[in-house]
């Protein structure tokens, strides 16, 4: 009798291989060879298995002997199949045992699989899942195939367990190599979809089930195509030849896609950055008729898809919005965030979707984790859409968490607050002490934007800024020419100061000067000239750079640049050309001036000043521009300041003596002895003599201005001793009293600052104290 069973299952096995057999056996007459290995060597190999512990036996058991003896009496391959599959726990393991050794196909092992929640927690059944399926190998069809895959992704599996559960989905991929040819286009939507759905990653399997599914796209339905996109999305697997077949196929059949099916078709496309222009426009158009229809998560794929993407579709996103704002109250914390992160990427605004978003994010704030907390301000940021009761709260919750921001959270965080001038000093401390020791972890424009945003709040931090900058000068070259102006920038405007910075700056700056635009170039040396950093050789690259492109400049970049030149005293003949091209297109074209505002105005004309450069026919259209607003001109007293100075040094053209009476005027009626630091009175105090002869000076101004000279003289520099002293040398004084008691209080200053003035400004003072008033 033994030997009866022996051969019966002898003949079986060759009758079943001859059949599972033929397609290779063609292909190798056909020049073809399979090159796929067998699928089961985990199981096939006589070595001990690393597989995790399974109880009393351990996984090295399953073996070559153990999993591929040939069957005899003793097993359980020919008892009667039992067709109950519903695990009854009082009923044992053994029960299950049984049941998965009476399996005759994949179906079988799926449904099992399926209605045994607790399969995986038992080693006796996991270990008889694994012989049934290697026993069943050559049985298992496309159908069985990817069923059972479609079964093992969707089953719960314990840590412990986890190994051996993608050790067997990844034979059963394998296998499904070796019968590819068998597989229908359902079949193969299941099988990626599985692999993905368990991150099972099994790249010639993807690529060969791409290939397939190329030659067979026109079978797949909606489901199908969504899944397979999916499922490449998801293992970040590229196959652009699929892709665009897909889209092929999907597009006249786009109306019988669900709306979940919709959003993941482009979601897909969007991960995988596949531009597919026609494919969106046919998605929006099949979306905005059912756009109600949509749930939470299928709208903020659908926008997300298309922002990342950068396929604009107004009509799309105002339908999007509409449907959203009723069941925002569905949508949890990603999904909030990444809409709203999309309307912000298109620059689409819709208000009433970021007033309802920001009303149904306060309540659920704490659910938030970092990304989505810096992703939701940062689109409200973008939008410039003001909402202060949502950022006190973002705050808020951010500050107990902020240990778990990333670099990219902490950057994106605070340049939102700066953006929107929301001031919270407890949150950017606690980005700040967060950031220093992740400081190196920051990119490049993490770096520039998070000392940007805390100079834009003027929020100090020397630790931070001294992290940012020693984490700075190794990664430099790898700065853009935004990001360059920016920290430069944000040093200065903070007066942080940190030579070594500056100089990597300018080093890296040089090379790459042609990248600059002309607010790159402005900020620039505008943040070297605060900080009286200089660097003569940067300077020249930045005028022969801007240069060419001056006509690009608006007013603000022009004063700034010019302004940076004079307070550096860089007087090259690069300089000097600077200042003449820049004068030239405004002389040729005065009407440029009515869109400068008051402060740039001031700025140039101060700038032209102190670099000496002739401005003569520039300084009186400015002159003009400024008298023609003397009713609406709001300037502070630093700037009506440097507006006297610099009209008391061209006090030749016309409109002097009239700019010189409106800014004393102006003066005088600003002027608090709290608000005036000795700067400002110094620039008024130089103009005075010009004043004095152009007969402009208001009555009892030049006594105020004194005893202004005197009540700030403890903030006194070299350049206001020099200025104050060498103006009262030249003008007629009535209140002798007055200015003996300038002189007395000045003396000591002078003392101290005559070394560092020029012979013949020492020589002119000295002979002032000498003669008296």
């Amino acid at each position: 009798p033994h030997r009866r069973l022996s051969a019966i299952w002898i003949v079986q096995r060759i009758i079943v291989a001859a059949i599972l057999c033929a397609p290779q056996v063609l292909g190798l007459i056909g020049g073809q060879q399979s090159n796929v290995a067998s699928p089961f060597a985990f199981v096939h190999s006589d070595s001990p298995s690393t597989l995790p512990y399974l109880g009393r036996r351990r996984c090295h058991d399953l073996t070559v002997s153990t999993l591929f003896a040939r069957p005899d009496s003793r097993t359980s391959y020919n008892r009667p199949e039992s067709r109950i599959y519903n695990y009854d726990p009082s009923s044992g393991r053994r029960d299950l045992v049984k049941q998965i050794e009476a399996s005759r196909n994949g179906r079988d092992l799926g449904n099992i699989i399926r209605n045994n929640s607790n399969l995986f927690q038992s080693n006796d059944a996991i270990r008889a899942l694994v012989q049934r399926v290697v026993k069943l190998k050559e049985r298992l069809n496309n159908r069985d195939i990817s069923g059972v895959l479609n079964t093992l992704s969707r089953a719960r599996v314990p840590p412990a367990a986890r190994e051996l559960h993608e050790k067997l989905m990844f034979a059963l991929s394998e296998l499904a190599r070796k019968k590819l040819s068998f597989f229908a286009a359902r079949d193969i939507a299941m099988t990626v979809n599985a692999l993905a759905k368990r991150n099972i990653r099994n790249p010639k399997c993807f690529e060969e089930m791409g290939e397939a599914a190329i030659g067979i796209v026109g079978s797949f339905n909606s489901q199908d195509i969504a899944n397979v996109l999916n499922a490449f999305a998801k293992m970040d697997h590229r196959c652009p030849e699929l892709f665009d077949a897909i889209a092929k196929a999907a597009i006249p059949i786009l109306e019988t896609f669900t709306t979940q099916a919709l959003g993941n078709t482009v979601n897909a496309f969007a991960k995988m950055d596949h531009r597919h222009p026609e494919l969106f426009d046919g998605v929006a158009s099949a979306a905005i008729p059912v756009i109600d229809s949509f749930n939470a998560q299928a709208l903020a794929n659908t926008v997300n898809a298309f922002a990342k993407m950068d396929h604009r579709h107004p009509e799309l996103f105002d339908e999007a919005a509409s449907a959203a704002i009723p069941i925002l109250n569905s949508f949890n914390a990603q999904e909030i965030a990444n809409t709203v992160n999309a309307f912000a990427k298109m620059d689409h605004r819709h208000p009433e979707l970021f007033d309802a978003v920001a009303k149904a994010v306060i309540p659920i704030i704490d659910s938030f984790n970092a990304q989505e907390i810096a992703n939701t301000v940062n689109a409200f940021a973008k939008m410039d859409h003001r909402h202060p009761e949502l950022f006190d709260e973002v705050a808020a919750a951010a500050v107990p968490i902020v240990g778990s921001f990333n670099a990219q959270n902490l950057a994106n965080t605070v340049n939102a607050f700066a953006k929107m001038d929301h001031r919270h000093p407890e949150l950017f401390d606690a980005v700040a002490q967060a950031a220093i020791p992740i400081i190196d972890t920051f990119t490049t424009q993490g770096l520039a934007l998070t000392v940007n945003a805390f100079a834009k709040m003027d929020h100090r931090h020397s630790e931070l800024f001294d992290a940012v900058a020693k984490a700075t000068i190794p990664i430099i070259d790898g700065f853009d020419a935004k990001s360059i102006a920016n920290t430069v920038n944000a040093f200065a405007k903070m007066d942080h100061r940190h030579a070594e910075l500056f100089d990597a700056v300018a080093n890296a700056a040089i090379p790459t000067i042609d990248s600059f635009k002309a607010q790159n170039l402005a900020n620039t040396v505008n943040a070297f000239a605060k900080m009286d950093h200089r660097h003569p050789e940067l300077f020249d690259a930045v005028a022969k750079s801007a240069i060419p492109i001056i006509d690009n400049f608006n007013s603000q970049n022009i004063a700034n640049i010019v302004s940076a030149f004079a307070a550096t005293r860089h007087a090259t003949q690069t300089s000097k050309l600077l200042f003449t091209k820049t004068s030239d297109p405004i002389t040729v074209n005065s009407a440029v001036l009515q869109d400068w505002d008051d402060m740039a105005l001031v700025a140039i004309s101060y700038a032209f000043m102190k670099a000496g450069h002739d401005g003569n026919e520039l300084m009186e259209l400015i002159g003009s521009e400024v008298l023609c607003r003397k009713d609406e001109l709001s300037l502070d007293v630093r700037e009506l300041g440097n507006l006297a100075a610099a009209f008391s040094h061209y006090d030749m053209i016309p409109c002097s003596k009239d700019v010189l009476e409106l800014t004393y005027e102006k003066y005088q009626s600003q002027a608090r002895g709290d608000d005036v630091s000795l700067e400002d009175v110094e620039d008024v105090f130089g103009s005075m003599p010009v004043g004095q002869r152009l007969n402009v000076i208001p009555s009892g101004f030049v006594e105020e201005m004194m005893q202004l000279a005197i009540k700030k003289s403890n903030k006194a520099r070299m350049e206001d001793v020099r200025d104050i002293l060498f103006a009262v040398f030249q003008m007629d004084l009535s209140d002798d009293r007055l200015c003996q008691e300038l002189l007395n209080t000045y003396k000591p200053l002078f003392d101290k600052y005559e070394i560092a003035m020029s012979a013949i400004r020492r020589s002119q003072i000295k002979q002032l104290y000498a003669e008296g008033c």
